[in-house]
């Protein structure tokens, strides 16, 4: 609960005062959300790096079977120059 009193060191017409267990409360939600996005970003970069290392394997199949009808083509071409 946020209590207004009037502020003993100036002339203003008051102030906000937070209690202390709202303060303790919002640290500690501080606090959690701040473990909690570190997990994310965890989850994040590991992710990444799985796409990373799936498209280099895809990368590598895809070249594999490029070199493979590569050398399909020239077996036949081979053939009908026989």
């Amino acid at each position: 609960m946020e209590i207004i009193q009037q502020c003993p060191n100036c002339n203003s017409q008051g102030e906000i005062k937070m209690s202390t267990e709202r303060l303790i409360l919002e640290t500690k939600l501080v606090k959690e959300l701040n473990r909690v996005i570190k997990k994310l970003n965890d989850e994040v970069d590991i992710l990444t790096k799985q796409k990373v290392f799936l498209q280099s394997k895809l990368r590598e199949k895809g070249d594999k079977n490029d070199k493979d009808k590569t050398d399909n083509v020239a077996s036949v071409g081979e053939e009908i120059r026989i």
